[in-house]
Order: C-alpha cells, then structure tokens, then sequence
C-alpha cells in the first residue's frame, strides 16, 4: 500500500456553520448509538446529575419550612442544613470532578469510535476509562483553582460565578483538550497546547458551543437544584410528596441527556478542528485503505482519490 497523503492545507469555515455541522454530526452520531449512549448515561451521568441536583443552587437562597402545615423533608433531619448529603464540600466537589471525567473519557472514546464507523462497545468503552481518567485529571491541573473559588469565604453567588466566567475565558483556548487527551493520548500540556492550535480559527465556535451547553446547564440546576432540601407536607400523603418526585426524575434526566450532548459535541468539534488544519486526511486514508482493491492498472495513479470531511448536513 502507499505511503498516506501528505495533510492537506488549513481550511476556511465561518464558525456559524463550523457549530451547525458539528451539532448536527452529534445528533446522528448519538442518533445511530442511541441505546451504547444510553446506557452509558445510565451507568454515569445519572449518578452525576443525582449529586449534583442533590446539592442547593448557590444562586437561591435556601428555601424555610413552611410553618402553617407540618412537613417532611427527604432526608433527615426535617429542618435540613445547607448541605443535606451531611458530606463536606469538597468532597463532594471532588466525587462530582472525578465523575464527570470519568463519564468524558467514556464518551469521548464512543464518539472518536462512532465518528469514524467503527463498532461501539461499551465494555471497551468503559475500560479505556481508566487510562483516559489519569490524563484527563493531570490535564486539568492548570485550571485546578477556579474550582477552588466558591470554597473561598465570599459571597455564596459570587464565588459561583467566578470560576463560571474563568471558565468562559478559557473556554476559546482550552475548551477541546480534554478530547485531545482522550483521543491522543496525551497528557500534561501537549493537549493545552493542542486546544490553542486546532481552535485557531474557531474560537467563537467553542465559546459558543461552551456558553449554550453551560447555561443548559446552569438553568436546569437553578430550576431543578436543590431536590433533596425539599419539604412536602406530611398530611397530603403521595399528592403532597409527587411534585418533588416529578421534579428530581425530570432535572436528572434533562441534566444527564445535556451534559451527553455537551461531551459528544466537544469530540465532534475537536474532529472538525483538526479537519479544517488538514490532519484528518492521512487518518481518513489509513482507516479505510484496506477497502481499496488496487488493479494491474492502477499503477502509476494515486491511490488517494478524494478524502471527505462533511462539515454540512
């Protein structure tokens, strides 16, 4: 077989259709592996979107028991604290951290599998989970101490929204190294490094793509948050505890199924970032050389015929 193509050189793409093409690439691809994507959201986000609704918004006051009717709370104590888990924060921090990368990593692989055709499997899926969890960990050191800031003494909304806009700044520079570490292999700075180069270009896609999924996101635990520090009253029997129920069950699986998308789109848009620097040809040809059945005259022509990126529905 021949040697692969040299890369092809940098493309041009405006950032609103770089963003269309990269969304709609993520519905087909979640689309055509509906039931690996949902079991892994099972086995991984759901426990995540649980904590992480368990917890109070920072944005809203903590809610008072009515003192007109008797009412009890899902966990006990009935009059709970600000955090019900009875768990210090960082620790928990720390679970929510160690989780989401951990479902990243998952995901990432299915969709550099899925991106390409190959077979999804989800027991290779959640093997590779380890070795990608590392990298991913060592990967995120440098931006470490935004989340150390709502542990600071400062207003509780405050010191929500500032490690949110660090993020936000980060975000057109950094925002795809996690798929860079998955997808490479790599760790440290080489995925940092990565991010800046193949988003050249392409900024405001990531940062938009960024901004609609952490506001998803945000808007979801402000409506949703806080489930566990519910009170319903006692009386009312199961009408009285239904809207809590009704209201735990929808912010979980609206919040897991966001958190999915925001995943497979960031590999997505790492794919087609490295699609408009022209280093998706070589892999292209190597992934699919072995269907091409070369004839006594083919000698002589090249075998690359044409390499194909669709960045448009």
């Amino acid at each position: 077989m021949d040697t692969p193509p040299p890369s092809l050189p940098p493309s041009t793409l405006l950032w609103p259709d770089l963003l269309a093409g990269a969304a709609s690439s993520t519905r087909r691809l979640v689309a055509a592996h509906s039931c690996h994507f949902l079991a892994l959201s099972s086995l991984l986000l759901l426990p995540l979107a649980l904590l992480l609704l368990a917890l109070p918004c920072p944005f809203l006051p903590a809610s008072a028991s009515s003192p007109a009717a008797p009412s009890v709370s899902l966990w006990y104590p009935p009059d709970p604290p600000r955090n019900p888990l009875h768990i210090p924060l960082p620790l928990l921090a720390l679970a929510a951290a160690l989780l989401y990368l951990a479902a990243f990593a998952a995901a990432a692989a299915s969709a550099h599998a899925g991106f390409f055709g190959r077979p999804v499997r989800l027991l290779a899926s959640l093997r590779s989970v380890p070795a990608s969890l590392l990298r991913l960990v060592i990967t995120a050191i440098p931006a470490s101490p935004l989340a150390l800031l709502p542990l600071l003494p400062l207003p509780a909304a405050l010191g929500a929204a500032l490690p949110v806009l660090g993020f936000v700044l980060l975000s057109p520079f950094w925002s795809i190294a996690g798929a860079a570490a998955v997808v490479e292999s790599a760790t440290g700075l080489t995925p940092l490094r990565r991010s800046c180069r193949l988003l050249s270009g392409a900024r405001l896609a990531a940062l938009s793509s960024f901004l609609v999924f952490a506001a998803g996101i945000g808007v979801t635990l402000c409506g949703f948050g806080g489930v566990a520090a519910k009170t319903y009253d006692a009386g009312a029997g199961w009408t009285g505890m239904a809207p809590v129920v009704v209201k735990a069950v929808a912010g979980t699986a609206l919040l897991a199924v966001m958190m999915l998308y925001g995943m497979v789109t960031n590999v997505v848009l790492y794919m087609h970032c490295r699609a408009m620097h022209g280093e998706l040809a070589g892999e292209i040809y190597n992934e699919f050389a072995n269907m091409y059945v070369f004839l006594p005259f083919d000698d002589g022509k090249d075998s690359h015929v044409v390499s194909v990126v669709t960045m448009w529905p």
